[in-house]
This record gives C-alpha cells, structure tokens and sequence, in this order.
C-alpha cells in the first residue's frame, strides 16, 4: 500500500507540473498575440499621423511665390508645392500611387508620369483640399480603412483647387 501511495503521489505532481507547464505556454502565446496586435496599432497609427505631419511641414515649407496647389493623379488627390533654385521652376508632388505616399521633383511645366515618384511610407489614399482662405485639409487613409485627418493653415496658399 505504501508503495501506491508513493506513485499516486509522484502521478499527481507531474500531472501538477504539465498542467502549470500548459498554462505558462498558453499565457505565453497570448501575451504575444496581444503585443503583436498592439505593434501593428502602434506602426499604422505612427504611419498615419507622421504622414500628415509631413505633409504639413512640406507645405508650411514652401513660400509665396511658388505657391501650393492641389491636382488630381490617377489614384487621388496630389500635393504640388511650387520651388524655384538656381532661376529654374520646380514643382514637388506629393501623392500616393500602390499603397504608398511618394513625392517626386519635376520641372514646372512637365508631365507627371505614375511611378516616378520615391516611396515615403505605406498608405491607401490621400484626400486634399485648399480653400481659397488658405485652409490645407488633409486626410489620409491606411490599408486597413482607417483614416485620420489633419489640418493646417497656410497664410502663402494660392487657393487653387
């Protein structure tokens, strides 16, 4: 009898050990799932917010004479603001094209081609509007739906549309 005791007791404790053993791996895997998620809030909302901040600051940027228009791309809405350098007219666009925000440097006058552009970080559209008091009214959109918007006063605007 001593003898079944002894194993029953030795059963129950390394029955009691994989049971603890489960229950670590189990809240192992989902603190992970739940740090992942978080992650990726945290990168698309980064994403999000950096995207408008940097189109602000590119706007607030550019000065009187060059001035800051909105023009329509295939996909959406396209940020021109207007530079000049060394007596030359350039125009930055500012857009998104394939899932990205991108901003490429052409010569005033040319033609804007898809794909030129350099990419700057993920996005699903870009939606812009100038009132003709200087207002940037900026909204963007990740790929999961989500969309945040932003907005800045531009006392050197030209009002285009």
């Amino acid at each position: 009898m001593h003898r079944k005791i002894y194993s029953a007791e030795i059963l129950f404790v390394v029955a009691l050990f994989f049971l603890y053993t489960l229950c670590v791996l189990l809240l192992s895997v989902m603190a992970a799932d739940t740090y992942r998620e978080g992650a990726k809030r945290s990168e698309r909302n980064y994403n999000m917010r950096t995207s408008v901040l940097y189109l602000t600051e590119k706007a607030r940027q550019t000065s009187l004479p060059e001035g800051i228009s909105v023009r329509q791309t295939e996909e959406g809405d396209a940020l021109v603001l207007g530079m000049s350098a060394e007596g030359e007219q350039y125009e930055t666009w500012i857009y998104v094209e394939d899932g990205y925000l991108r901003e490429v440097l052409l010569m005033q006058g040319a033609d804007f081609m898809p794909g030129i552009g350099q990419k700057i970080m993920p996005l699903s559209s870009l939606d812009l509007e100038l009132g003709k008091e200087g207002l940037l009214q900026i909204s963007v959109t990740d790929q999961t739906g989500e969309t945040y918007d932003g907005k800045v006063f531009l006392d050197v605007a030209e009002g285009k549309n």
